[in-house]
């Protein structure tokens, strides 16, 4: 049974974890309202993708802001406002709030420990780069996650990753544990886009954590009866689809900032194929929702159009 609340935000005793193989979270200021419960992606297929991508290959909407921000090697770290628990209401939700265009200069990407790690260090400013707009307009805090990429297992806040699990965002650090052997020897991905869409994905979590929208669903999940439940569960849903949306919003400032299609139609590509149907616990969505949502923010690049936790039902099913 879950944890009674305690705070602003309560402490989740059940971590929602992958499936290892089946393929299928703060400090300083967010330390005060946290929930401990990890937020993952759902695993896709183990077989790698084929063929022309049948997303649409054309300019994604541009943010408000017709100037181009460009990320350094230097993490954001300015507490500004603080956290608001709220979902469907959270400030974040300004009309006409998007990611900023980022140019973004990656290195050359490898399946070991070590490049993977470059690539994800090299993109966390540039995806801070296009979101600090938006969380300084709704006077919520900016803080950049530490991203650990590891090959081992490893122990969390929010409990032990092993090496064979998807990766992870934990708010109880503020951090993204990225599992690097998990896509390079279960699912067997090789492109640098599939791990890139992975990254943007846990960093929307990220998004949910500085704005509070975590706790928020902490706070919920308990109201709920727990994770497993069927309010549970369709809470996580709502969840990762908006970290899924919010990935295709940060697809589209790093689009518009120059990054090439060869990055940003894989990782979209990537992302329409995982889903609920890769394993036996309901809390991600169907491969078609995800697909929905990823594009939804790609396309739209408004928070928003991301706003899960206002959708009916059938649409986080």
């Amino acid at each position: 049974m879950p944890q009674r609340k305690s705070g602003s935000g309560f402490v989740v005793a059940l971590v929602i974890v992958a499936v290892a193989l089946f393929g299928l979270g703060s400090i300083g200021a967010l330390a005060a309202s946290v929930s401990n419960s990890a937020s993952d992606y759902a695993g896709g297929s183990t077989e790698t993708s084929s063929g022309e991508s049948s997303l649409p290959e054309t300019s994604t909407s541009e943010t408000s802001s017709a100037e181009e921000s460009t990320g350094t090697s230097e993490s954001t770290t300015d507490e500004g406002g603080k956290p608001v628990v709220a979902l469907g209401d959270n400030p974040i939700n300004i009309p006409g709030n998007g990611a900023k265009n980022t140019s973004c200069r990656l290195p050359a990407f490898g399946t070991d420990v070590a490049s993977q790690d470059n690539f994800y260090q090299a993109a966390l400013p540039c995806l801070m780069a296009a979101w600090t707009p938006a969380l300084e307009a709704a006077n919520l805090p900016v803080e950049a996650p530490k991203v650990i990429t590891t090959s081992a297992d490893i122990e969390t806040p929010c409990g032990t990753r092993m090496w064979n699990q998807t990766a992870m965002y934990c708010p109880g650090s503020h951090t993204i544990y990225m599992t690097a052997r998990y896509y390079a020897e279960v699912e067997g991905r090789t492109d640098a886009g599939a791990y890139l869409g992975q990254f943007a994905h846990e960093f929307g979590h990220a998004v949910q954590g500085m704005s509070g929208i975590n706790s928020a669903y902490g706070d919920a999940s308990y109201e709920a009866g727990g994770s497993t439940t069927a309010g549970g569960l369709e809470l996580t849903r709502r969840s990762e689809l908006q970290a899924t949306c919010f990935e295709g919003m940060s697809l589209a400032a790093l689009q518009n900032g120059g990054v090439s299609n060869n990055y940003i139609f894989p990782a979209l590509e990537d992302s329409s194929g995982r889903g609920d149907e890769n394993s036996k616990v309901p809390d991600h969505g169907s491969k078609a929702t995800n697909r929905t949502w990823v594009r939804q923010g790609f396309t739209k690049n408004r928070v928003t159009e991301c706003n899960t936790w206002l959708a009916a039902p059938s649409d986080v099913d």
